[in-house]
């Protein structure tokens, strides 16, 4: 939790003094004074409003003997008094409880970040509540991927900003941007560039005033302050961000060569060589430049194109540690549309109807409308007659919950089984299948997936959706989905040795005049591995997703202490075993597997920080509701390049296996679980991506350009 404190004009406050002070504050009256008085937390909070440069808000991060102080000033003009006005919100709390990139975030969205606060309008005294730290954290959702964005459009001038740090790496550098916003994003850059360069404190303010500047008007009102806690106010270096004054000496030449991977192709192979094997800000400063520039030597900046030979289905080399190239194949022919639905025929076999190959027992079977069955309130399956009914109004709604009963053609499976007539009546059905082990996180990501479909996602896309079997689905969003929202932790999926595998939940989708059932299963890991009858489902799946938990895949020390004692070190470089089980269960016609197939890195709320995942983690389309291949491809390539750059290769396989494929960060809750309770809610992130892919690749989106998707 964070204290807040809040600063307005007031005659005496809480510290008995008039000014700008303390009026508000969770925090007990000797804590307040000891913030107030031995930090520079007053000065802080201070914008200098005679100033007509003065912006309406600016955030400062600072580094005390007391621990760490976020700031968000307000600057407005006070008509009723005829004064300007100066308030600011402040959040406090040890060293480690406020990260930088959060601290940026939250002041990028200004009034509207979460937790902030109208200072303005805070009732005085000590009745502030603490602020939760998750509230920092929705703040770095919501702000990354623009904030990453913007920061690599700025290439220019971040290669000067950077080129001045290195140059003086305890200096306070003070820069005249173009906007706040450009001031924000470069300072966003800068702290991915150099966190491994200088270990910190990082402490910054996006408005102050260079007093010692000959003209005040014209001074640099942009600085960040990488200094220790009780350094002085020291000499500013000001920097010309558009280089005309900049020399261009070796720092510069190094800045020119890291700004080149992070707003290129190589950004999280470079992050992950500057932290090992030996973590760069560990080596004596005067060694720090030298060993960067040695480890760019050695990653190169050479991009190899690597293609597949879609005819021979060959493997090229796996890429350099920088690249983001992968292996790209031609599309393969779309699915033939299947026949329409005509008239009922006159016979119980409609041969209008398409024929639908059953996930239970693979054979191919039509729908039969004298082998029609509802269930019972025992949930007992009851043959039902409809030919007596011929009003359609009454026959659509009898036929929305009847069931036909498998007639299992090749007799081989001694199980009765049924299949919800929308299931049978319509195109033929997208069979999904979640693949990965028991504890990836797939279960928590159908039941996000779901919850999203339901509230609408997919209108946007121009995809509306009913379900197959309404009483199913309702179990569905009663038992997954609706304790999912509450904030409980759902319990893997159950064993069903021996049993038939059902579909999770099944729903119709209708775009563009076409309708077709997508059904999903979700299957415990150990069932997927051991990969026994039950498991025929496989075969007729369309698609796949294949889910990679980053606590077992990827070696990050946020992530070691999340893994079990009993874990196996060595699971990282074998993959997950449901994977090769899948694969090896699957029928092979050629080199590549046909089937579209999206790999979706769950839980990466755990790994937010670490690049590319924070710039997709928190990134929008700039076009809603609308595919871009060249997006997909590039969050492909991201995806492809962080696990290979973490050692994660054997996890690379389902990219290697199938012959269309999208890779995607996502997570399901937005947040670690505790005692088994979410207790700030579930923020789902991107969970629809790995499902919008697949109906792109499954022509099932009527956009151009979605055939180019996944190759």
């Amino acid at each position: 939790m964070l204290h807040q404190i809040v600063y307005r004009w007031d005659p005496d406050g809480l510290v008995g003094r008039r000014g700008i002070v303390p009026v508000a504050t969770s925090l007990g009256r000797d804590e307040l004074f000891g913030w107030h008085s031995r930090t520079r937390l007053a000065e802080a909070v201070t914008m200098d409003y005679g100033d007509p440069a003065c912006p309406a808000s600016s955030v400062c991060l600072l580094d005390t003997p007391l621990g760490v102080a976020l700031v968000r000033r307000a600057f407005t003009a006070d008509a009723r008094r005829q004064r300007l006005n100066n308030s600011a919100h402040v959040l406090v709390g040890p060293r480690d409880s406020i990260a930088p990139f959060d601290a940026i975030a939250w002041g990028s969205l200004e009034a509207s970040a979460p937790g902030a606060l109208d200072p303005d309008r805070v009732p005085a005294g000590y009745g502030l509540r603490p602020l939760a730290d998750e509230r920092l954290a929705e703040a770095f959702e919501l702000a990354a991927g623009g904030l990453h964005e913007r920061a690599r459009r700025l290439g220019d001038p971040l290669e000067v900003f950077t080129a001045a740090v290195l140059r003086r790496p305890r200096a306070r550098v003070a820069l005249l941007p173009a906007s706040a916003e450009d001031g924000t994003a470069l300072l966003w850059g800068l702290q991915h560039l150099l966190t491994a360069l200088l270990p910190g404190p990082w402490t910054f303010s996006t408005f102050e005033i260079d007093d010692t500047a000959p003209d005040p008007k014209g001074a640099p009102r942009f600085v960040t302050l990488p200094r220790t806690p009780a350094a002085g106010p020291g000499t500013r270096v000001r920097v010309d961000l558009t280089g005309r004054d900049e020399p261009f000496d070796t720092h510069r030449e190094l800045a020119r060569r890291m700004v080149k991977h992070y707003v290129g192709e190589g950004w999280a192979g470079f992050h992950r060589l500057l932290n090992t094997p030996t973590e760069v800000h560990t080596l004596p400063e005067a060694n720090r430049v030298a060993e960067i520039r040695s480890r760019l030597d050695a990653l190169g900046v050479r991009q190899e194109t690597r293609t597949r030979r879609a005819t021979t289905g060959a493997r090229a080399e796996p890429p350099e540690a920088g690249t983001r190239e992968m292996p790209r194949v031609p599309p393969r022919t779309p699915p033939a549309a299947a026949p329409p639905a005509a008239a009922a025929a006159t016979g119980p076999i409609d041969p209008n109807r398409p024929e639908v190959r059953c996930p239970y027992c693979l054979d191919l079977i039509r729908w039969n409308e004298n082998d029609l069955y509802e269930r019972d309130d025992r949930l007992r399956y009851e043959r039902v007659d409809l030919s007596t009914v011929t009003d359609p109004v009454k026959r659509y709604d009898r036929m929305r919950a009847t069931f036909m009963r498998c007639p299992n053609p090749a007799g081989d499976e001694d199980r009765e089984h049924y299949l919800p007539t929308n299931y049978l009546i319509h195109e033929p059905p997208l069979v999904i299948g979640l693949i990965g082990d028991g504890l990836s996180g797939k279960t928590h990501l159908l039941a996000a997936m779901i919850a999203e479909i339901d509230a609408g996602g997919l209108r946007p896309y121009g995809v509306t959706h009913l379900p197959v079997d309404p009483e199913q689905h309702l179990d569905y969003l009663r038992n997954r989905v609706d304790p999912l929202r509450r904030g409980t932790m759902l319990a893997t999926t159950v064993n069903h040795q021996g049993n038939l595998v059902e579909f999770a939940d099944a729903l119709l989708l209708r775009t563009a005049g076409r309708t077709r059932p997508i059904a999903f299963f979700d299957v415990s890991g150990e069932d997927l591995a051991r990969g026994g009858r039950e498991m025929q489902f496989l075969a007729a799946a369309d698609a796949f997703v294949f889910v990679v938990d980053p606590v077992v895949a990827v070696d990050l020390p946020e992530l070691r202490r999340l893994t079990g004692d009993g874990e196996d070190p060595f699971g990282a470089y074998r993959g997950d075993r449901t994977f090769a089980a899948v694969m090896d269960r699957l029928p092979r016609e050629a080199e590549l597997l046909a089937q579209p197939v999206a790999v979706a890195v769950t839980k990466s709320d755990l790994i937010r920080f670490e690049p590319p995942v924070d710039a997709w983690l928190g990134s929008h389309s700039p076009r809603p509701g609308r595919v871009d291949p060249a997006r997909m491809d590039a969050e492909s390539r991201d995806v492809y390049s962080f696990l290979y750059a973490h050692d994660a290769v054997a996890w690379l396989s389902p990219f290697e296996e199938f012959r269309r494929c999208t890779m995607h960060f996502v997570s399901a809750t937005g947040a670690r679980d505790r005692d088994g309770r979410f207790p700030g809610g579930i923020r789902p992130r991107r969970v629809l991506e790995p499902v919008v892919s697949i109906l792109a690749m499954c022509d099932m989106l009527d956009q151009a350009g979605v055939e180019r998707v996944g190759v």
